[in-house]
């Protein structure tokens, strides 16, 4: 039986953190914090999930948007570079907020920039489901949740009613 991997769960602050950028060359412990990363994201049936998911202020996430689960990439400072002036709204869900969703709007096309895990900058394109997986997780990096959203757009204070609490998932990170 294979060990179960506990996500980091709404209300917990440490969701709301900034995650840090990530050093090169990769160091062992964030080279089998990308392997564990992708077992939580498959355990959890999820398409992508980010470190800050698992515990770690990085900024990196990992994502496989094919049934298969033959298709996991991760992603290391990635960066929006550009955006479609085409946007699509539709309800998303999160790991991290089981039983939740938020209704939010998404670029349909964007262009990532980003490392892969020897350093090596890549730049490309994503459409649809990928794109829309890509902006939900860069959305993590930067503390935001898609159950942020009302009406699609982004609002800081939505969930302000409900208090965030700390967890015992204490700062795992390096900082």
């Amino acid at each position: 039986m294979p060990m179960y991997i506990e996500l980091v769960k709404y209300p917990d602050v440490f969701l709301r953190t900034k995650s840090n950028p990530v050093e090169f060359p990769l160091d062992e412990k964030t080279q089998r914090l990308i392997k564990w990363m992708y077992k939580a994201m498959y355990q959890h049936h999820g398409i992508g999930l980010a470190a800050i998911q698992v515990g770690y202020q990085k900024r990196m996430f990992v994502m496989d948007c094919t049934r298969s689960q033959t298709n996991e990439k991760v992603f290391i400072n990635p960066e929006i570079v550009e955006k479609s002036e085409e946007t699509l709204r539709d309800n998303e869900g999160c790991l991290s907020a089981p039983g939740k969703s938020g209704d939010v709007r998404r670029h349909i096309r964007i262009i990532l920039k980003y490392q892969d895990e020897n350093g090596k900058e890549e730049r490309k394109t994503f459409y649809n489901l990928e794109a829309r997986c890509i902006q939900h997780e860069m959305d993590h990096l930067d503390g935001k949740l898609c159950i942020d959203y009302e009406k699609g757009n982004y609002s800081r204070d939505k969930h302000k009613s409900q208090t965030m609490v700390e967890s015992d998932f204490r700062t795992k990170s390096d900082s």
